[in-house]
């Protein structure tokens, strides 16, 4: 803010508001005492001459001569008022003067709005840019619907849709909207995350004009002389006045077009309903499909309007004869290959907007009938995601549908299992560094196969999966729910029926040669393991037993699951060392141990089993580098000293979103190491590297918080466990970003550290080379490292020795 203004809203002293008050009350009462002297024609005449003077200023834009003028006008109303009682007998006097003052104070008010010389701060007040006070009515008193309301960021201004009476609809409109004072004029802010535009709306000629005008955030008036607004009231609330023409001539004029009942802005609604007609002829050329384009009477009363416009229905004919069937464009309209059915998703045409849409046969010499389908659309068996129908034959239609992915909340571990209902990416491995290498990541695709002739059983139904190697596929057919809510499932490969029940989560290996089941349980268990069915061979492979929460990917030979581990207290908070405080129970009791407690939550982990030599065998979680990994190095991995008598085990390092979940170009931070030796540390990143003998460890920590720096919020520090002695020595001062080591030579360390500290993997940041010499590093401050039983760790880590005790090792520690 100025100086200019910080002194115009600086606190007045007691003396001045006095002053300023006595000031005010002799504007005010002088010129009531001299109207009041006059008689009642001269005092209204002086009323009249205020008026015209407030005319006569809006006129010629004097707006501080109108707004006195105004207050004079005042003043001459209650003048008038006191004169006619002082004129008339003393049982009409209040009574006149009351009928003359307040009306004309009504006046007063209604013209000085009619001018537009009402403050701006009074108006702004009710015109916010965050919504609240959108205009409801026009001038004219009938109603605006107002709807759709969101914000262009999280808190930030708002944006809605206003339906005028007359049909015209303008979207995306800011929430501080106006009229002109003569009605004809509608102007409205359009809010942006990147500049702000203005749209002003004739409503005579139905015309719209685009102001490429960033002035106006929020608008408080619109008269003869123009719109007023402010910015910003966040940034510059400095107020704005722009002559109506000025904004007209430099903006881009639409002319609002008619469809239905409705006035809009051209668009692409127009290429959707372009196509006014759809046809389709059976395979042997005997039938035709038609739809003809059919728009609802009255779009106004739709709860979205321009939806019927953006997906219009068409309604359905078949050789000429009408059905009270609608259907979409681009609707999946399949017929069997002898031509005798058709079927396709449609709604019936007499139905409310907005009824759901279902599925109908066509058969020669029977007509149109709906299929019963065993599920709803709204649970969560396979029906509630299938989409169109994709083969039909003299029995059954075959409807695409898929199974959704699951993912622990962060990523590879959480305390929730999200479903995602799209394609996705998943982590399939690392390069030599340490880098992220993803792929696609595909829902398990599956068929639902409905009769025709269905008694609404849900045994009548089946489910294949995606195809296997040999083109076969999976069937599932159900047998019956456990009181959780579960269903199970005979399954048959080609002719072979796999023993027992099974869960419909399945995956096939994208090999296809390979299917992983799920036991079906009993209430309140989990599966006790995961099965892979071999067609080839018709084997079953059993995993180790583990309380299986569901099933994510199958990729080569390695088989991704979620597995429930244990409980965590909602009020603990998450760390390596402290994921869970309860473990898992087997997995028959671990369905009652998964269920909603409102005081802990569940933990999952991502395991990962591997088929090899006929058996599946759970992997480990970390993997062993023969290298430097760089900072931005994904996943918990094993660092071999040269001399292979020590390691390195990193463990639960996490971009500073707190999780692991896709992150590539993101530096870890916050890793826990822990040495053969018995070295124990925590808040590390993942770059690190051994001396050539093994005694020294060269380390990195990310602070996303420090003191030293004013601007930026990352640094980096060097650091150095000496193994032998037990001690830990810190850089007194700050490395580059990323930084990345490239080999410890003898005496000398030499690593690279980078401009930006996000990997940008392009190659426009080469880095710099820099050389420590070891000799340097020794004489760093030293802090020893403290015993507690067969590890040694800092102070700081000494609360956790416990924890850090109680870790289970892997093998190679």
């Amino acid at each position: 803010m100025s100086a200019v203004r910080d002194e115009r809203n600086a606190p007045k002293s007691i003396g001045r508001l006095l002053l300023e008050l006595v000031w005010q009350l002799m504007v005010l009462g002088v010129p009531i005492f001299l109207v009041t002297t006059l008689p009642p024609l001269l005092a209204f005449a002086v009323v009249l001459v205020a008026a015209g003077s407030m005319w006569l200023c809006a006129r010629l834009g004097w707006l501080a001569g109108g707004r006195g003028a105004a207050r004079l006008m005042i003043s001459a109303v209650f003048g008038l008022g006191f004169s006619l009682g002082r004129a008339l007998p003393d049982y009409w006097d209040i009574a006149a003067a009351c009928l003359a003052i307040f009306p004309g104070l009504a006046c007063v008010a209604t013209w000085e709005r009619r001018l537009g010389l009402a403050p701006p701060a009074a108006s702004a007040a009710n015109r916010s840019a965050w919504g609240g006070q959108e205009p409801s009515e026009t001038p004219e008193g009938e109603p605006i619907r107002v709807f759709n309301h969101g914000e262009i960021a999280m808190g930030g201004p708002v944006v809605c849709d206003y339906l005028f009476p007359d049909g015209v609809l303008l979207e995306g409109l800011g929430s501080s909207a106006r009229f002109s004072s003569d009605g004809r004029y509608f102007a409205a802010p359009v809010p942006s995350r990147q500049s702000w535009g203005l749209v002003i709306l004739d409503r005579l000629q139905r015309q719209l004009y685009r102001c490429d005008d960033e002035r106006f955030w929020e608008l408080d008036s619109f008269n003869e002389q123009g719109l007023g607004g402010r910015r910003s009231p966040l940034v510059d609330n400095s107020a704005e006045q722009v002559d109506l023409q000025t904004l007209l001539g430099n903006a881009q004029r639409v002319d609002l077009l008619p469809v239905g009942d409705l006035w809009l802005e051209p668009g692409h609604w127009q290429q959707s309903l372009a196509r006014q007609q759809i046809e389709q002829r059976s395979p042997d050329g005997k039938h035709l499909l038609e739809g003809q384009l059919s728009l609802p009477e009255n779009l106004r009363q739709l709860e979205q309007p321009r939806a019927a416009l953006s997906h219009p229905d068409y309604r359905l004919s078949l050789d000429g004869e009408p059905a009270p069937l609608l259907i979409k464009a681009d609707t999946a309209r399949v017929w069997s290959d002898d031509s005798q059915r058709l079927v396709c998703i449609a709604s019936v045409a007499d139905e409310p907007a907005g009824h759901p849409h279902g599925l109908w046969l066509w058969q020669q010499g029977q007509g149109w009938r709906a299929l019963r389908s065993p599920w709803s659309a709204n649970d969560r068996s396979p029906s509630g995601y299938w989409s169109e129908p994709v083969a039909l034959d003299a029995q059954f239609v075959r409807l695409d549908s898929y199974l959704p992915l699951l993912q622990p909340d962060n990523g590879h571990f959480g305390y929730q299992l999200h479903t995602l209902h799209s394609d996705s990416e998943i982590l399939v491995g690392h390069d030599p560094l340490g880098r992220e290498q993803d792929a696609d990541w595909y829902r398990a695709r599956v068929r639902l196969v409905l009769p025709l002739e269905s008694d609404g059983q849900a045994c009548s139904v089946q489910i294949e999966s995606a195809p296997l190697q040999n083109g076969s596929r999976a069937r599932f057919q159900w047998v019956k729910d456990n009181r959780d809510g579960v269903s199970g499932y005979r399954c048959h490969l080609g002719d072979w029926e796999l023993p027992g029940l099974w869960q419909l989560e399945h995956r096939v290996s994208d090999s296809g040669q390979y299917l992983a089941l799920l036991p079906f349980p009993e209430a309140e268990a989990l599966p006790d393991r995961v099965v892979v069915a071999d067609p080839g061979s018709r084997r079953l492979v059993d995993s180790p037993a583990l309380p299986i929460a569901g099933l994510m990917d199958f990729r080569g030979p390695l088989l991704s699951v979620a597995a429930v581990i244990g409980r965590l207290p909602e009020d603990d908070t998450s760390t390596p060392l402290h994921r869970f405080t309860e473990p898992a129970p087997t997995a028959a009791q671990a369905g009652a141990f998964s269920a909603y407690r409102e005081e802990s939550r569940v933990y999952y982990e991502m395991r990962q089993l591997k088929l090899d030599n006929g058996a599946l065998q759970e992997q480990p979680a970390w993997r062993v580098v023969n290298q430097p990994q760089i900072a931005t190095a994904e996943g918990a991995f094993i660092q071999p000293a040269p001399t292979g008598l020590d390691a390195a085990w990193l463990f639960g390092s996490s971009t500073e979103y707190g999780d692991d979940l896709l992150r590539g170009q993101i530096s870890r931070l916050g890793g826990h190491l822990l040495t053969a030796s018995g070295c124990a540390l925590s808040n590390l990143a993942p770059s690190m590297i051994w001396s050539p003998k093994g005694r020294y460890l060269a380390l990195t920590r990310l602070y996303l918080e420090h003191p030293d720096f004013e601007y930026s919020q990352r640094a980096w520090k060097l650091l150095l466990l000496d193994v032998e002695a037990h001690t830990l020595r810190i850089a007194p001062n700050w490395l580059g970003n990323r930084p990345q080591f490239i080999d410890f030579t003898g005496d000398t360390l030499h690593l690279r550290q980078f401009e930006a500290d996000w990997d940008l993997r392009d190659g426009s940041d080469p880095g710099r080379r820099v050389q420590i010499d070891l000799k340097t590093v020794l004489q760093w401050p030293t802090e020893a490292l403290e015993r507690h039983g067969e590890l040694w760790l800092t102070r700081s880590d000494a609360g956790n020795a416990s924890a850090w005790q109680a870790l289970e090792r892997p093998a190679l520690l």
